[in-house]
């Protein structure tokens, strides 16, 4: 029971995690131009370099289990209201796809950006809740954004805040900013953007949609591409994916050897309680092979029987943590909690029924040899 209910928790924290990151606003897969592209991304700090988007993006949203695909321009500089202002990691977007790639947008306060761009003079952005907090802007308020064009000129917009965006993540709220694609290119004084993002039916597929798409897109652009996953964009989820399964593997080997030391104690107790019985089994003839074979059967039918009242147990508590909405407190760093949910697949309670019975038959060891190497008129007159 233990070992599902844990092996629940750790796959819901890797699924949630994984889950977060791409929905977050990440995607399945980034196409970027080779020129801007870095370890993990692209180079927020380059200026726009992909000129024939349209026609990537078209090729993009062409393959099987791609939802959509968007383009995506990055943005840094500084937002100001009245004497106030701040620096601010923004993106331009475009909302009708982000929202068919189900990528989240946690709304704070007020609405989010219009799916048709805006008219010159009407645009408008989502603000982190702490940028606008530090900024003392409400949506309706007029910002003024600043950042440097494509040529490295200054130039800047006033915008209007349409809504409170948080990402759950307190440092990132504090510089986010988001808006219209239409807007970011008005900004920088391009018509290029930094990437495309692209979203999956399923994230098992990444893989396979990503070489297919690679192939596909060697035709569909005149300068060289790069095409990454969630996960080179991501590297700390390996990383704590590693950290979780070493604590796991580390805890599960404790776990294992305590269990051992219990089951094989219980076991040889049953052996010592029993020894003028094996005795007289061996007196009359039972061979000693099949007295230390009762030994073991007896061991793995206490680690089948054990297993599936453990089995039925841990499904009872599944359904009911699962059913109960418990509301666990937020991580480090972030700003909001989640609901619990414990993720269990069918195999688990099987793969539970094989780890109890090689337990037990691990822990039957030294009880058997206790029994094969009984002797005959000792254990007759064993009290």
């Amino acid at each position: 029971m233990a070992v599902i209910l844990t092996v629940g928790f750790i796959r819901f924290s890797f699924d949630g995690l994984r889950e977060a990151i791409i929905h977050g606003g990440l995607g399945h897969l980034e196409l970027m131009p080779a020129a801007t592209a870095g370890p993990g991304g692209p180079d927020r700090s380059a200026p726009p370099a992909l000129a024939d988007w349209p026609r990537v993006r078209e090729a993009a949203e062409s393959m099987p289990h791609v939802l959509a695909a968007g383009a995506a321009v990055y943005l840094t500089g500084m937002a100001s209201k009245d004497d106030r202002s701040s620096a601010f990691v923004g993106v331009a977007l475009e909302p009708d796809r982000e929202r068919k790639m189900n990528l989240e947008v946690k709304i704070r306060g007020g609405a989010n950006l219009s799916d048709s761009a805006p008219p010159v003079g009407e645009d408008e952005v989502l603000l982190g809740v702490t940028l606008a907090q530090s900024l003392g802007a409400v949506p309706g308020d007029v910002v003024t954004i600043t950042a440097m064009t494509a040529n490295g000129t200054l130039n800047a917009l006033d915008v209007r805040v349409a809504g409170l965006v948080t990402t759950g993540l307190q440092e990132l709220d504090a510089r986010l900013l988001k808006t219209h694609l239409a807007t970011g290119e008005r900004l920088l004084g391009t018509d290029r953007v930094s990437s495309i993002v692209i979203g999956l039916d399923d994230t098992a597929r990444t893989q396979e949609v990503g070489d297919a798409l690679a192939l596909r897109l060697r035709s569909a652009s005149s300068a060289p591409l790069v095409l990454t996953d969630w996960r080179a964009r991501a590297p700390f989820y390996g990383q704590v994916r590693a950290l979780y399964a070493g604590v796991f593997w580390f805890l599960g080997g404790i776990v294992f050897v305590l269990v051992c030391l219990a089951t094989s104690n219980t076991l040889l107790m049953s052996v010592m309680e029993r020894v003028r019985e094996f005795g007289t089994l061996l007196a009359i003839g039972t061979g000693r092979g099949q007295v230390a074979l009762m030994v073991v059967l007896e061991a793995l039918w206490l680690g089948v029987v054990g297993a599936l009242v453990g089995d039925a147990l841990a499904a009872v508590l599944v359904m009911a943590i699962n059913a109960g909405g418990i509301e666990m407190p937020p991580p480090p760093g972030a700003a909001a909690g989640f609901p619990l949910q414990l993720a269990v697949h069918p195999g688990d309670f099987v793969a539970v029924v094989g780890l109890m019975v090689a337990v037990l038959a691990v822990a039957a060891i030294f009880p058997t040899l206790r029994t094969i190497r009984l002797r005959i008129v000792d254990a007759l007159g064993h009290v």
